[in-house]
């Protein structure tokens, strides 16, 4: 096994070679998603004249108790067919982690094919969207805000549409910050799949937006139409968005709702008994717990300390006895004294499900969960990490 390194720009072509193999795209679109990826954000095995195996960390940043913190996105992860359950992929997990950590990650996050895999390396399952499913216009209400919506015309408005997802996004834990040019592809996307983009004004003032994604069905002329990427800020921006999906052309067929779990949108069906599934969307994991800890927001009336056990096997500078510290909406980690008594032992699997706010430790424990942690240090890191619903609408 040649030791892993990045790749070079003139291998790219190598790479979509294996992007062809590994995802059945094709030469030529494996190619184009190559040539798009900057070779510093690879690292990979390169042998015999082939890339055998590649991940890539794209730099993003993300909302976590409405700070602001350095996220390492895991993507484009592939090994040739004939060459997997050799290591490889495994050994550039391991690897990326230090890697994401020395350029100033604090935390990752990815979309795994396997929640299993992933989880030997330090992710952990922390975050799930609500999918409502087969869902007709005549289910919803046709909410007189409706009229509070106009057609969005294009990049000249993305300043606005970042405006309000940002305001958004803020009150989740993990949800991406957009740039102007994550914001054209989003809006190219959806001009690809005859997709429709809408803003909702309050009195002159942006309140919320949603995108309407086309999907032809077998059914000469019919239509699915999928709302996943909407920001809604204020209650009659939700009856807004809610009541335009009401009045879609009857030539829509089926609609599909895809939603962060918190607020339940089930208000807005004439009937609750609405289909509705619960899909495990995203893994997540802290890369630098003390960068991690400080960076973090938290409620101004969170107080107190804890000592925290924490083991990471890929990430050995995670591992150890951690004094953690709140006050006045700031975070701090610091090593506990030598010889000092932990008041939980955890994962760092269970400390970045704890820290994004997808575990409860309070709630857990009243479930027989958490049963090495007592009451008070659950109250206490429950009332700092569990501030927002974790989330995660941007795929990569």
């Amino acid at each position: 096994m040649t030791a892993p390194r990045p790749l070079r720009a003139d291998e790219l072509d190598l790479l979509g070679a294996l992007f062809d193999n590994a995802y059945r795209v094709g030469l030529e679109t494996g190619r184009s998603w190559a040539r798009a990826i900057p070779p510093e954000e690879t690292i990979a095995f390169v042998e015999g004249g082939r890339v055998a195996s590649v991940v890539r960390m794209i730099p993003y940043e993300a909302y976590f108790g409405g700070r602001v913190l350095r996220l390492g996105g895991i993507g484009g992860v592939a090994t040739w067919l004939d060459l997997q359950g050799r290591g490889y992929a495994g050994e550039l997990m391991h690897r990326s982690v230090a890697i994401m950590r020395e350029r100033g990650d604090a935390v990752s996050a990815l979309y795994p094919f396997s929640v299993r895999y992933y989880r030997k390396f330090g992710w952990a399952h922390a975050g799930d969207r609500m999918l409502y499913l087969d869902v007709h216009q005549q289910q919803l209400v046709a909410y007189e805000e409706r009229r509070l919506v106009r057609h969005c015309e294009g990049e000249r408005e993305i300043p606005l549409l970042g405006e309000v997802y940002s305001a958004f996004a803020a009150r989740y834990n993990g949800m991406l910050v957009r740039t102007e040019e994550m914001w054209r592809g989003h809006l190219r996307a959806l001009s690809g799949c005859a997709g429709h983009a809408y803003i909702i004004e309050e009195d002159g003032r942006p309140t919320g937006y949603f995108f309407c994604e086309h999907k032809s069905l077998d059914t000469p002329g019919a239509h699915e139409a999928l709302t996943r990427d909407f920001a809604c800020t204020t209650p009659a921006a939700w009856r807004a968005m809610m009541g335009t999906l009401a009045v879609l052309p009857l030539n829509v067929h089926r609609l599909v709702i895809g939603a962060p779990v918190v607020p339940l949108l089930t208000e807005h069906f004439r009937e609750p008994s609405q289909t509705a599934r619960l899909h495990p969307v995203f893994m997540f994991r802290v890369v630098d717990l003390v960068r991690a800890v400080a960076g973090r927001g938290y409620d101004a009336q969170v107080r107190g300390a804890v000592r925290l056990s924490v083991h990471d096997a890929h990430g050995p500078w995670n591992s150890g006895v951690w004094e953690i510290e709140f006050a006045d909406g700031q975070g701090e980690a610091r090593p506990a004294p030598p010889g000092a008594t932990p008041d939980a032992e955890l994962t760092i699997q269970e400390f970045s499900e704890l820290f994004i706010g997808y575990a409860n430790p309070a709630a857990l424990r009243r479930h027989g969960l958490f049963a090495k942690m007592s009451d008070q240090t659950a109250v206490l890191l429950s009332a700092a990490f569990c501030d927002r619903v974790p989330a995660l609408a941007d795929a990569f």
